[in-house]
């Protein structure tokens, strides 16, 4: 497996794993924006095959905020989305920033093991941020950690 930059050829593939992966799934063309922009990060996580995994992240200044990431269900707890994160921390360090955040859905437990397993902090709730598919809210809730 390898990581890499995301090109203009994973976009379809990022926009159909983030459909099986997320509730509220970016399309193309928000993968697109991503790609063009000059603060935003998009790797994935590949072996000869297929696209195992992928993360999304934006940096300003000396701070970074993690806005997706996703592993294929087949692959999980694999140690990609931990791959994935590395990969995250070791761009943050050559870049010297020094915090980095990301939000993540209130019920999603295993998100939260993982990211709390890497050293972050809940810092906050966005109440009733994310919708779900019977027409409820969850929070989303704020995380970071020092660098």
């Amino acid at each position: 497996m390898i990581i890499r930059l995301a090109e203009e050829r994973d976009i379809a593939a990022l926009a159909a794993l983030d459909a099986l992966c997320n509730p509220s799934p970016w399309s193309a063309v928000q993968f697109q924006t991503a790609l063009n922009s000059r603060v935003d990060t998009v790797k994935v996580l590949a072996d000869e095959h297929s696209l195992i995994g992928f993360a999304v992240w934006q940096t300003v200044c000396d701070e970074s905020e993690l806005h997706l990431i996703a592993v294929h269900p087949n692959r999980r707890r694999s140690g990609a989305a931990s791959q994935l994160m590395q990969d995250w921390f070791q761009t943050a360090s050559e870049q010297q920033v020094t915090r980095l955040f990301l939000e993540v859905r209130a019920t999603n437990e295993a998100a939260k093991v993982l990211y709390g397993k890497f050293g972050f902090t809940e810092c906050g709730r966005r109440k009733n941020y994310y919708a779900l598919p019977d027409g409820g809210r969850e929070d989303a809730v704020l995380m970071e950690k020092s660098c």
